[in-house]
């Protein structure tokens, strides 16, 4: 492979690699999963507890798995303006927004993790059931610092 030698021909590489792992074209990753039809985890999985309590080596673990493999769909704070959002074939979930972090259970956040759904990959098999349950408790955290963020400015 060759590399591109001017900053601005990697960035465009990078934005364009990260553009096909988040459309679901790289290995398959969300292949069969419909975007147009209900993303609803089933009962059992929605009504599950997250047994993973925050700690500071979790959401560490959690922040680096999100920067690496989903700012460049749902943003660095979460707020679905991540450089490859634009791309897609669906607008990544805003995970800041308070409504729907309200409505979503941990258990729901886990299911979809795990299941993905186009352009969102399954991360299911590439993340332990700890890692996973870590990463919602990140996610949860990104939905507080918005509502602070907000509550801030008021």
């Amino acid at each position: 492979m060759v590399r591109p030698s001017r900053p601005w021909l990697r960035f465009i590489a990078r934005l364009s690699f990260m553009a096909l792992l988040c459309s679901g074209g790289a290995v398959g990753w969300g292949a069969g999963n419909n975007a147009r039809q209900s993303w609803r985890a089933p009962k059992s999985d929605r009504e599950l507890r997250n047994p993973v309590a925050v700690s500071p080596e979790g959401m560490s673990t959690a922040a680096k798995f999100y920067k690496q493999n989903c700012v460049a769909c749902h943003g660095k704070s979460g707020d679905s303006n991540g450089p490859a959002a634009g791309s897609l074939s669906q607008k990544p979930a805003n995970l800041t927004d308070e409504k729907l972090m309200r409505r979503v259970t941990d258990g729901e956040l886990f299911w979809k993790i795990n299941t993905g759904r186009a352009p969102m990959p399954s991360w299911g098999g590439r993340l332990s059931e700890t890692e996973c349950w870590q990463l919602v408790n990140y996610l949860r955290m990104l939905a507080m610092r918005a509502q602070y963020r907000y509550l801030g400015s008021a």
